[in-house]
């Protein structure tokens, strides 16, 4: 597929399309004799990953390390499993961390003005 078509299949513009080739987050496109770039459904999957794995906070460098296991079967990504779930623990850390600050903040709202 050209890049037209990646960009509205995989919901990104075409300049984060060209900087994560540059960047070798996604696998490079067979360029066609005509010097047009051919994307397949792979990379189609990676910049899905991509835009999945930012979107929950993983940074592109942790995406990076992550992308050659997407060729491999689920079973053997260990390392992307332990990296999704140290991702979620720290999600989940947060989610404590920020219902204690809105405890503390009801508990001063009640306290300085509900009086």
């Amino acid at each position: 597929m050209q890049i037209k078509t990646l960009e509205a299949r995989s919901g990104l513009p075409r300049d984060t399309l060209r900087f994560y080739e540059r960047s070798g987050l996604i696998t490079p496109p067979r360029r066609l004799p005509n010097g047009y770039r051919e994307y397949d459904e792979h990379t189609l999957a990676e910049l899905k990953f991509i835009s999945a794995a930012r979107e929950v906070g993983f940074t592109l460098a942790e995406i990076k390390k992550a992308i050659p296991h997407l060729k491999s079967p689920p079973d053997q990504c260990i390392d992307l499993l332990e990296g999704l779930l140290g991702r979620r623990q720290a999600v989940v850390e947060q989610i404590a961390l920020s219902r204690r600050q809105l405890r503390r903040l009801d508990q001063l709202i009640k306290r300085f003005f509900r009086q």
